[in-house]
Order: C-alpha cells, then sequence, then structure tokens
C-alpha cells in the first residue's frame, strides 16, 4: 500500500496538521477520543522537518451546536440540515480543553497558518479548506499555498476517516500533489483505516509508513 520511497523539494512543501487536538485524545474521553491519537505528534513533528512551512486546522465549536448529540447513542444519527449530516458528541468547545493541541505540538502561534473551522452553530465541516459542504466558503488556506509557491502538500492528523480523508481530497481538486503519513493520522473507526487510506491512494495520494520513506532533493 505505502510507497518505499517519496522525493519532495522543501522549498515547495507545505506539511498539514488536520485538528490535533486534545479534545480528539484520551485527555478529553467524553468528547470524540481517537485511539492512538497522542501518538501521532512524533511523527507530526517528523514531518514538519521536511517542508518549508507548516500548516494547522483546529475544529472551534460554539455550544449547543445543532449536530451535537444529547447522550452519545444519538452519535451519527442523521440531521437535516444543509451543512450538518450527523449527530457528534459535544467536541472541540471554544474556550474548552478539547480545543487545544496535542502536547508536545509547536503552540498554535507557531504555525505559519491556522484554520479554525466549525465556528458557526448551523455548520459542520469536514475538511480544512472550505466553511461549507460544497467547497465554495474558502477558509484561506489554498490560497496561502498558492501565494507561497507551494506543490506538495504532506499530511497528518485526526482524524483519517473523517477531517484527514476530506482535507486530502479538498486539497487533490486544487491541483496539489499530496502525501499523507500512514503514522501521522489515526481514525476514528481504525477498522476503516486501510479502506479508506487505500481509497486516497486510488485517488492520487501517495502513502508513506512514516517519514523514513522522504528524501530531500533539489527536483522532482
Amino acid at each position: 500500500m505505502a510507497t518505499n520511497k517519496v522525493d519532495i523539494v522543501r522549498e515547495r512543501t507545505a506539511t498539514l496538521d488536520v485538528d490535533p487536538q486534545k479534545g480528539f485524545s484520551e485527555l478529553c474521553p467524553k468528547e470524540l477520543p481517537v485511539t492512538g491519537a497522542l501518538e501521532i505528534v512524533p511523527q507530526l513533528l517528523a514531518n514538519h522537518t521536511f517542508a518549508a512551512i507548516k500548516l494547522v486546522s483546529r475544529d472551534m465549536h460554539p455550544t449547543g451546536a445543532a449536530w451535537e448529540a444529547s447522550t452519545p447513542a444519538e452519535m451519527l444519527s442523521p440531521v437535516d440540515l444543509p451543512e450538518v449530516d450527523v449527530k457528534w458528541n459535544p467536541h472541540c468547545v471554544m474556550g474548552t480543553e478539547g480545543v487545544e493541541l496535542l502536547p508536545g505540538l509547536p503552540p498554535v502561534r507557531e504555525y505559519d497558518f491556522q484554520i479554525n473551522k466549525g465556528l458557526d452553530p448551523d455548520a459542520h465541516p469536514y475538511g480544512a479548506f472550505y466553511h461549507d459542504q460544497a467547497d465554495t466558503l474558502s477558509t484561506g488556506g489554498l490560497e496561502f499555498l498558492q501565494v507561497k509557491g507551494i506543490d506538495t502538500v504532506l499530511v497528518g492528523g485526526l482524524a483519517l476517516d473523517f477531517c484527514v480523508k476530506k482535507s486530502v481530497e479538498q486539497l487533490l481538486a486544487a491541483g496539489l500533489r499530496v502525501v499523507l503519513n500512514l503514522a501521522a493520522t489515526r481514525a476514528v473507526f481504525p477498522e476503516q483505516f486501510e479502506q479508506v487510506a487505500n481509497d486516497l491512494q486510488a485517488q492520487g495520494v501517495e502513502l508513506i509508513d512514516d517519514t523514513r520513506a522522504l528524501s530531500l532533493v533539489d527536483h522532482v
């Protein structure tokens, strides 16, 4: 599945850390803890060493959002709203610990660009690059990459089967080369990990097992 060796040019490469937040880890067990979330930090940091700039996205939700499940049993039940598909446990609520980045990552202001999404109580976007499901309301991330002359994005974060997947698909649609570090991501539903990775590979994503597969070169 993964590629043994991937050449990248640092000056044209950015990293994207998708929602690497405490609300998706066992540090906030009542939110949306993803098994193994804390384990991705070393590989996210390793990703940074291969790129000229680094981006981070964060879920930044209000209280009482339309997608909030009142009980865990309600999670994933359908919601009939244009910008909300299903219910989720309350997570990454503004002003709470869940919004914070995982321990060991740089402070959010040390990233070159930060994307805060999900502020609208009637919307629950997954991808980092648009505020809406139709991918029309930009968060500014793609434009930032374009201005910086980036053509390759090295991706990790949480979670593979939702926000990482959608963010990667948005990058591909924008014509960017995407390298997904499998050691730097985990899935909400671990049994879906391999299938989601295979689906993304079929769309053109280059998969690596970890950063040992990366080589810095002058040109590709």
